[in-house]
């Protein structure tokens, strides 16, 4: 098994580092050498943070700030530089939630998660962008959600906002594929403080819902532990990553990759005499998912539809090259 690259030298910013996933981040890249801005509102939580970085031999520091605010996350980069003259890691980790159904969302609590999730991946990363494009080199790692891409039902408003961490991951790793400048998400499933103060509604018949027959809990053990995301968040922000713009689920000690997948679909003969109804008799083939696509941008998206527009005129003119 290769080792990673210690990242002696480098400046981790963790965001919601205070607690939770956030902390166990912050502790291991500490340990493999990054010096650590912990992150958090909460000022008792970013200290109890520094003082295990530095008790294990770290160095780190503490920046209270509400990232949710373009001052907030601006102030982010300021720290590192002002503290350690350099930056090369962000881990965008805060998160709340205001679960509830979606009949019941207060607009409170939709501009709340909007701002707390995907506002502060903004005005945090923007900032160290600049400097992480100017220097060549650099590793993000965004927090997306199981719920975003696959649903879950009480948080419409979290799921719609990890879901746009998705988007954001694709398109800065399309940005920044020309330099050693690379960015992922991961997805994590894992028990920490803010499902805790705010359960999901019906969580519990849902999770009995999908339980398989006989499955003892007792396998699950520490399966859900906050710390286990930090394994993979080492790896996507070492200098050996292999991977950028991606997503990887951490579901009860299993990785996997996470992508949205398009069939080849149908393609119409005529566009200017397309109706409703051709959509629909043909519909069967549009949503076949036997065979799946895998793009990488946009851009890919788009030439294999002009790639079958060049099959489908080379089949109707005879002779064509």
């Amino acid at each position: 098994m290769d080792a990673l690259t210690p990242l002696s030298g480098q400046v981790a910013v963790i965001t919601g580092a205070g607690a939770g996933i956030g902390r166990g981040h912050a502790l291991e890249l500490a340990r493999r050498g990054a010096r650590i801005v912990v992150v958090d509102r909460d000022p008792a939580g970013a200290e109890t943070v520094v003082e295990e970085v530095r008790a294990g031999g770290g160095d780190a520091i503490a920046h209270i700030a509400d990232v949710s605010t373009p001052e907030g996350g601006a102030s982010v980069s300021e720290s590192a530089l002002d503290a350690f003259g350099r930056l090369d890691i962000i881990v965008n980790n805060a998160g709340i939630v205001r679960n509830g159904y979606f009949e019941d969302l207060a607009v409170h609590d939709i501009r709340e998660i909007l701002a707390v999730h995907v506002e502060a991946a903004f005005y945090v990363t923007q900032p160290a962008w600049r400097l992480l494009r100017e220097q060549g080199y650099g590793r993000v790692v965004f927090t997306s959600s199981g719920a975003g891409v696959f649903g879950y039902q009480g948080m419409a408003n979290y799921s719609a906002a990890k879901a746009a961490i998705f988007g954001l991951t694709r398109s800065l790793a399309f940005e920044a594929r020309d330099i050693d400048l690379k960015v992922n998400c991961i997805l994590p499933i894992a028990t920490t403080g803010i499902l805790a103060a705010d359960p999901v509604r019906d969580g519990a018949k849902y999770a009995a819902e999908f339980t398989p027959a006989g499955f003892d809990p007792s396998l699950v053990g520490n399966r859900r532990s906050p710390d286990i995301p930090s394994r993979i968040v080492s790896m996507l922000v070492s200098k050996e990553c292999p991977t950028s713009g991606e997503a990887y689920s951490i579901s009860y000690g299993r990785f996997s990759r996470v992508f949205v997948a398009e069939t080849p679909g149908w393609l119409a003969p005529d566009v200017d005499a397309l109706s409703a109804e051709d959509v629909l008799s043909h519909f069967a083939e549009i949503a076949d998912g036997r065979r799946i696509l895998d793009f990488g941008s946009l851009h890919e998206e788009g030439a294999y539809s002009m790639s079958r527009l060049m099959e489908a005129e080379a089949e109707r003119a005879p002779g064509f090259p």
